[in-house]
Parts: C-alpha cells; structure tokens; sequence
C-alpha cells in the first residue's frame, strides 16, 4: 500500500511539473517605470557617476534588483564602476572623459 502511494505521488508531481514548465521573464516586461527602451549611458555618463560615486542615478540594467533594494547603490557600483573604483586615479578619469569628448 504504501508503495503504490509513494508511485501516485511520484506521478503526481511528474505531471505537475511536464504540464506547466516555468517561464523566464521579459525584461522588457518587469521594468518598473514601465519603460520599454532600456537607453544606454554614454561611457562620459559613467566616468561622471563613478567619479562622484553616484552610479545609481545610471540605468539599471538588472530585472531583478529594484530601486528601493538595500543593495541597489552596491550592485549599480560594481556593474558600472567596477570594485577597484577607487584605485583609479583621478588625473587618469579626467584623461578618459577628455578623449571621450573628442571622440
């Protein structure tokens, strides 16, 4: 008897899983400003947030991580900014937005 019950259950759960498979998500879909467009900051944009270390006013690039997380300053810093941010001197971040204005 409880062999046949542990087969039901098996085949239960089997036929649960087969009938609805899981769906990855739309990132175009689960914005939360609604927006459809993810723009793209120009490299300028980026040097200027990570040198006044502001890289949460850029766009968020991950679905996952809303705007009013706990980490959301930390996870925009890393992806723009780097983790050594502050080990690049600023005579050369000043280099770099020059050569960026000239391109």
């Amino acid at each position: 008897m409880l062999k046949i019950r542990i087969v039901a259950a098996f085949i239960l759960l089997i036929s649960a899983c087969c009938s609805s498979p899981a769906q990855a998500q739309n990132p175009a879909q689960t914005k939360q400003n609604n927006s459809l467009v993810q723009v793209q900051p120009t490299r300028e944009q980026i040097l200027n947030a990570c040198v006044i270390n502001r890289a949460e006013t850029l766009p968020n690039p991950f679905t996952d991580v809303p705007s009013n997380h706990w980490a959301y300053k930390a996870v925009l810093t890393m992806y723009y900014c780097g983790a050594y941010r502050e080990a690049t001197p600023p005579a050369l971040i000043q280099e770099l937005l020059k050569s960026t204005q000239t391109n």
